[in-house]
């Protein structure tokens, strides 16, 4: 390699240019005719050219020169620098190209700005000003040639994901074959402030009793592989979420001939309406009150439950019952611990009434009453008021039929048995575990979905967005660094290790991957794909932009 000076005039202007060309020898081609028996293949040298350097500073050109000619700097050996860390971004990076989601993005700077959150969301979990900080020591310029930024323009990325959602997700979905299966579940995910457009109070599978929350929707392959998610207001019912998601399968990604797995009470009347409209089937699984009414009829027997599926036949459907085992002693065994630990507060409660004579009686019994309403014992233990005492009684007809459904399950599908037999259509609900899983993941575990801090709606569902992308990126990486005894967290820490190297003056910013690595970052770099080589860019400082100083913090704008 060799740089190449060109000049020249044109119009009475002068042009130059300065360009890293490469002198490749290639063979001339030949003349028609039979060649000479020892005639040898000419040759000529043709130069490719590798890049424009006409931007460059002179001082980074004259290094540049300097090795392409093999030449050390006169009076000085070169200094050595360690830059910043490379190998999260560029593993990442790599990793997303592999999986085509880099060109669901696009080549555009708010698709850029996109890959960086999702990069980020997998490392740092922070919010927008956190990603801009951590990107300071993280070669976000060499990877994804981003140089300044700050937290509004990842905000307006966020908004610029929304709007290409569909797009986006249609690009990175398989080929729908007929036959195939979807999984679909619900959670929510609380926020933190009251401003948020689509919050809204309602049942918080979080705990957080008194703060708005949004329910998001996810949908997943029959193998758990992250395909949509959807948002919605707070305040959302299940199956109301469900009828959007069977439109969504049949006009943004054409599927025909599906079936569908949705968790119970998820595929009611409406959603079973818009399935057969759509020609797609379904699997879900009945309540504990549909069991029971099931039950009453005379439909289906206790003694049908077993360990071993069993299918039986009603109104056109098929009904899979089964019983586990397992789950039905640890039920059993809640049960009784609950009821134990009541006993022991009431015993303790009538031992401070026999101490303490100013205490009220009916107190005790009012907080007893609360703790059996807690655990749905009100009908099974029955308390009476004494004169200084709270005694109860256990009615063990009740206690047989709140254990009579302990382990028991019983799923509901409208498959052809041709098409899907009963332990097919049991392993496809079960399947639905993966998409819980993911979605302990997004909301608590390595991507922290929650809490949202953001406001406006459209941020909402490009922030939801982000979250599902790096999933897909997690369950990859999961994948690969799975056979070697590490997880995710593992793999991200030892990339850590990995920065890259600086030859001249730290203000040239040129910039290459080490010689060599140590063992550890070895044995997660050979999963990978190869990391690329850093991009040659003239790094400008990252933005970070602190309008409104908390806790004593000075904003760098003054």
């Amino acid at each position: 390699m060799f740089i190449k000076r060109n000049r020249s005039r044109q119009g009475g202007k002068t042009y130059s240019s300065v360009l890293l060309v490469e002198g490749v020898r290639e063979p001339v081609k030949r003349a028609p005719g039979r060649p000479a028996k020892d005639a040898r293949v000419k040759t000529r040298v043709v130069h490719h050219t590798l890049a424009n350097l006409s931007r460059l500073p002179e001082p980074l050109l004259a290094l540049i020169d300097q090795f392409c000619k093999g030449e050390l700097p006169q009076g000085a050996t070169p200094k050595v620098q360690l830059g910043a860390c490379y190998g999260v971004l560029a593993g990442l990076h790599a990793l997303a190209g592999k999986l085509g989601l880099v060109a669901a993005l696009g080549p555009d700077r708010p698709a850029k700005l996109a890959l960086f959150m999702i990069y980020a969301r997998i490392v740092w979990q922070g919010s927008r000003l956190a990603a801009v900080r951590w990107a300071e020591d993280h070669a976000v310029a060499e990877v994804l040639g981003l140089t300044s930024f700050d937290e509004d323009d990842l905000y307006a990325a966020l908004e610029w994901l929304q709007a290409n959602q569909e797009r986006i997700e249609r690009a990175l979905a398989p080929k729908i074959e007929p036959g195939a299966t979807f999984l679909y579940d619900v959670t929510s995910s609380y926020l933190e402030g009251q401003c948020n457009e689509l919050g809204a109070h309602g049942y918080n599978r979080d705990g957080k009793r008194y703060k708005k929350q949004i329910v998001a929707g996810l949908l997943t392959d029959a193998t758990g592989e992250p395909l949509s998610i959807q948002l919605y207001p707070g305040n959302t019912s299940d199956p109301k979420t469900f009828q959007p998601t069977v439109e969504k399968l049949r006009l943004r990604f054409g599927a025909k001939d599906i079936a569908v797995v949705g968790d119970r009470g998820m595929i009611k009347k409406l959603g079973k309406e818009a399935l057969g409209a759509a020609g797609y089937k379904y699997v879900t699984a009945l309540t504990d009150p549909q069991i029971r009414k099931l039950l009453a009829k005379k439909v289906l027997t206790p003694e049908l439950f077993d360990e071993e599926p069993l299918a039986v036949e009603y109104e056109g459907r098929r009904l899979i019952l089964r019983c586990n085992p397992a789950t039905r002693d640890r039920e059993r065994q809640r049960r009784l611990d609950q009821a134990w630990r009541i006993e022991q507060r009431l015993i303790a409660g009538n031992e401070r009434l026999a101490k303490k004579p100013r205490t009220k009686t009916a107190t005790l019994y009012k907080q007893a009453q609360g703790w059996l309403d807690h655990y749905g014992f009100s009908h099974w233990i029955k308390l009476q008021l004494e004169s200084r005492a709270v005694s109860w009684t256990k009615d063990e007809a009740v206690g047989a039929d709140l254990a009579l459904l302990d382990g028991c399950y019983v799923l509901e599908t409208d498959l052809p048995a041709a098409v899907a037999d009963t332990n097919a259509v049991h392993a496809r609900y079960m399947s639905l575990m993966d998409v819980e899983r993911d979605f302990r993941t997004m909301k608590t575990g390595l991507l922290e979905l929650r809490p949202i801090f953001l406001r406006k709606a459209e941020r909402t569902e490009g922030h939801a967005l982000v979250t599902m992308l790096a999933l897909k990126l997690v369950r990859e990486l999961d994948r690969r660094v799975a056979p070697l005894g590490l997880t995710v967290e593992d793999a991200v820490t030892r990339l850590q290790g990995v920065r890259l190297v600086g030859l001249g003056e730290p203000d040239l910013a040129l910039w290459r991957l080490p010689d060599s690595y140590a063992a550890a970052q070895q044995e997660i770099l050979a999963v990978l794909p190869p990391l690329p080589a850093p991009k040659l860019s003239l790094k400008k400082p990252i933005k970070r932009r602190l309008t409104q100083p908390r806790r004593g913090r000075v904003s760098p704008l003054k």
